[in-house]
Formats: C-alpha cells, structure tokens, sequence
C-alpha cells in the first residue's frame, strides 16, 4: 500500500514538473520585416550639361544719328514700338537743302546748253575743216571747249547728287526693321554737326542673342565632344570653337520653347576669371525676351555612357558623406556610402558603391535601419498593399460599430 502511495505521489510530481516547465516556455517573437519601396540600379548614357548665368542683347543696334544740321520739324514715330525698315522716323526742315538742289539744276541744264552748242559746233566745223575751209586751230578750239563743257556737265551732275543725297537725309529712315528706343531729342531741336546727333536706337530682337561666360574646363569637356579633326575645324571655320544648343529660361523660371544656336566663342580667355565669352542666337517671334534681361543658360559639354543611376530621392546625406539604403538578396538592409559623379534631370550618376541590379529604397527609408529586415516592394505593389489594409481596417472598423449597436 505504500508503494502503490509512492509511486502515485512520484507521477503527480511529475506531471507537476512538466506543466510548470510547459508553463514556463515562452513564446519566440515573430519579426515581420517592414514595407519598403525600392528602385533597381540602372545604367544609361547620361548628358553632363553646364550652367550658367546669361543677359541677352539684340542681335544688331543701331544707333540712328543726322547726318545733315537742321531743326527738327516731325517725329513720325511711337518710342518703344516696332518699326520696319525705311520708315521715316524724323524730319528735317530741308528748305535750305532743296534751295541748293534747285540752283544745281538749273547749273546742270545751264551747262547742259553749254555742252549742246559745242557739240554743234564742231559738228559745223568739221566738214568744213576737212574741206580746207576752216583752220586747225578753229577747229582744235572748238573741240576742247567740248570737252570742256563735257567736264562741267559732269561736274555740276556729281553737285547735283551730292546735294540731293544731303535733301534726302532731311528724312531720317529706320536702318533695320526692330524695336525703336526713346526719341533723344525733340520737335525744334538743333540736330547734326551743330548739335545733338544722336536721335534714338533701333534694335532687333527676333532673332536675339544670348551671351554667357563659359569656364576652361568646361570648354575642354565642349571639345571633346568633338571626336574628328574635321567637326573641329568646322566649328572654328564658322567662329565657334563650342557647339551645341542651349536652353534658356524665362523670368518665371519657365522653360524657353524655342533653342538657341551658339554662334560666336570668344577666342581668349580672361585672365582676371578665366572664363571666355560665348554668345547664342535664339528666335523670338513672340518678343517674350527682351535685350538686358538675365536668364539660366544650359548647355550639353558632354556624356558619360554606362552611367550607374539612381533617383535624387534615394540618396541622403550626414556628415560622413552621402549614403543610401540597399536591400541585399536576403532582405538585409546595408547602409552604403558612395561617391556621387554627376546630378541632373536624369538622377544622381554614383562613381563608385553600387552596381548595376541592386535595390535602393526610395520610400520608407525612415522605416527601417542597417541590419534590419525589409520586404522591397515595388512603387506598385506597395500602393496596391496600403490599399488592401486600409480597406481591411476599414471592415473591421465596421464590424466593431455593428457589434456595439
């Protein structure tokens, strides 16, 4: 009967045992990795362009002056407004041009008289001459007075011209068709070699020009991008050792929608900033640009092929550099540091501390640290997931509402 006790007492303790040690078992933490959405690395021919701070200027101004003195007596013109060429800007009061002009004509005919009777009278002289009826010196006579009266009808012609052209010039026309400037003088004023000369402007500005300073380095990339000994000697055929089309941008910071062509490089440096000057011409039908007015200025120097490139969002910096967030085949994240090349419209160009294949996070990168777990997820997929959770807290949320009515 004991033994029977004992062995009884001896199952109960360990049953006991048993439960206290399964009640004492505790359960091993499920890690749920977290959402992230990353992007592939890439490789791509990526254009390296520089920029720069430009002024455009009118493509030709000219300054419109009297070339004759007089009073001003007109001015046929709106300041500020466009003006086609040969349009009649000033008058001149030309009664003292037109007096000469009509004394030289009435000099023309008279010389012109002059010039008829001698030809008559060599003509008279002639066959009488070779008849013996008249002497050599008569007839010598008559005809250097011809000659003469040739040279003076020439003459007083070329005084003619000269005075007409001087009465033309009374009427100041627009040498080229552009944008007229305030009128410097006014109706009345004393204008020519006596006094005030300088009128007023005229500028063309379709097409216009844009000038920027461009760095030696950046030429040296320009160039480069010329591969044959052909393009290059073109290009400095025409008076641009740089080519290519730049973009410029409006004084909204808008993209202009027209390119310009460079047209022009200056062929020194500047020794003081070690730039050199570098002028483009844009079209400008709409008269959006104006001369004087400073713009961006972009334009491709060269490209960089096979480039590794990743989206400007995947990148963040500290003090140590600039690092991104990579999720190796094992879903670890690796905090990675590299070295940036280029940035532009394209994204950031990474010299050195990714391959192409690998993935970046680009979203949720607060989420998670280097070590952790994560699930990539494409930008699409995550949506699609936030989507299918917001509509299942949605349902339970529902559920509860109905259950406490």
């Amino acid at each position: 009967m004991a033994q029977v006790f004992t062995r009884s007492a001896l199952t109960l303790a360990l049953l006991i045992g048993t439960a206290t040690l399964i009640g004492c078992e505790k359960d091993v933490p499920k890690i749920t990795p977290k959402l992230v959405v990353v992007e592939q690395v890439t490789t791509a021919t990526v254009p390296l362009y520089g920029n720069y701070v430009g002024i455009t200027q009118a493509s030709l101004d000219v300054e419109v002056r009297a070339r004759v003195d007089g009073f001003v007596e007109d001015k046929s013109f709106i300041e500020g407004s466009a003006v086609k060429k040969g349009t009649v800007l000033y008058r001149i009061d030309n009664r003292p041009y037109l007096a000469v002009v009509n004394r030289l004509k009435a000099n023309v005919e008279s010389q012109q008289s002059m010039l008829d009777k001698a030809r008559r009278d060599v003509d008279r002289l002639k066959p009488l001459y070779e008849q013996d009826a008249a002497s050599q010196l008569d007839f010598d006579n008559a005809l250097s007075v011809l000659s003469q009266s040739r040279s003076s009808l020439a003459a007083s012609k070329a005084e003619l011209e000269e005075a007409e052209l001087e009465l033309s010039y009374t009427e100041i026309r627009s040498p080229i068709s552009g944008l007229v400037s305030r009128s410097e003088v006014d109706i009345g004023a004393l204008v020519g070699s006596s006094g005030q000369s300088l009128l007023t402007r005229v500028k063309r500005v379709d097409p216009i020009y844009v000038t920027f300073n461009m760095s030696a380095l950046d030429y040296l990339n320009a160039r480069r991008r010329m591969t044959s000994y052909s393009e290059q000697q073109e290009a400095e055929a025409e008076g641009k050792a740089v080519e290519g089309f730049v973009t410029i941008t409006l004084p909204d910071n808008s993209e202009y929608r027209y390119l310009g062509d460079v047209r022009f490089t200056d062929p020194s440096v500047n020794p003081e900033t070690g730039t050199f000057q570098v002028r483009a011409e844009l079209p400008n039908p709409d008269k959006e640009l104006l001369p004087g007015q400073y713009t961006n200025v972009r334009i491709k120097l060269s490209e960089v092929s096979n480039a590794i490139v990743i989206p400007h969002k995947a990148t963040q910096v500290e003090q140590g550099g600039v690092y991104v967030m990579v999720v190796l085949p094992d879903h670890k994240v690796e905090r990675r540091f590299i070295v940036i090349e280029h940035q532009g419209k394209m994204g950031v160009v990474v010299k050195s501390g990714l391959k192409a294949g690998e993935l970046v996070i680009v979203e949720g990168m607060h989420r998670v640290r280097h070590g952790q777990l994560a699930e990539p997820l494409t930008a699409e997929q995550y949506l699609k997931q936030e989507d299918t959770q917001q509509k299942e807290q949605a349902l339970k949320q529902q559920a509860l509402e109905q259950e406490q009515k």
